[in-house]
């Protein structure tokens, strides 16, 4: 369409170069007016979205520390408890065990003295029986020897003395 003379060079001036020029001037001018705006308002939207969900997790990380801290003291808290639980249950179970054995010892020695009691009941039982019949026997024996010459009276008072004798300890 144009016939020029001149060649076109890399930077000559022309109504392609000027119609360039003006396109790309509206092209930034539109994008700077509507669109730079909205790119602009979307980036500062997301990197306070960024900071926000930074400060939060910061925040949070603090509170897990702090979390953990609490559950580090209840641990401990809840390991002391345990601890004086169990010496308070093993002091108890040493004093049961002492108030039973304590509690048996009384028992074996009332038993011992009991069963003292009733063996030298036994014995003084059987010492009085031994007597009364040894106290028959001698009187049995001074009858035959001296026959039947004695009367009941005699009889009777020559036991009281055996059996009196045979009381007295020996000397």
């Amino acid at each position: 369409m144009f016939a020029s003379s001149q060649p076109a060079g890399l930077l000559s001036v022309n109504g392609t170069l000027i119609a360039e020029a003006v396109a790309f001037l509206l092209m930034v001018l539109i994008l700077w007016r509507w669109v730079y705006p909205t790119v602009i308002r979307m980036a500062e939207q997301r990197e306070r979205a960024i900071e926000a969900g930074l400060q939060q997790a910061q925040e949070a990380e603090k509170r897990l520390a702090d979390v953990s801290v609490q559950v580090e003291k209840l641990l401990e808290d809840a390991r002391a408890q345990a601890r004086e639980i169990a010496d308070r249950a093993h002091r108890a179970a040493a004093a049961e065990a002492e108030l039973t054995r304590a509690t048996a010892r009384h028992e074996a020695k009332l038993f011992a003295e009991q069963a003292r009691t009733d063996i030298a009941a036994e014995r003084d039982r059987a010492l009085r029986e031994l007597r009364t019949q040894v106290g028959a026997l001698v009187v049995a024996a001074a009858a035959r020897v001296l026959g039947d010459a004695m009367d009941a009276e005699t009889h009777r008072k020559l036991i009281d003395r055996s059996l009196q004798s045979l009381e007295e300890p020996p000397r």
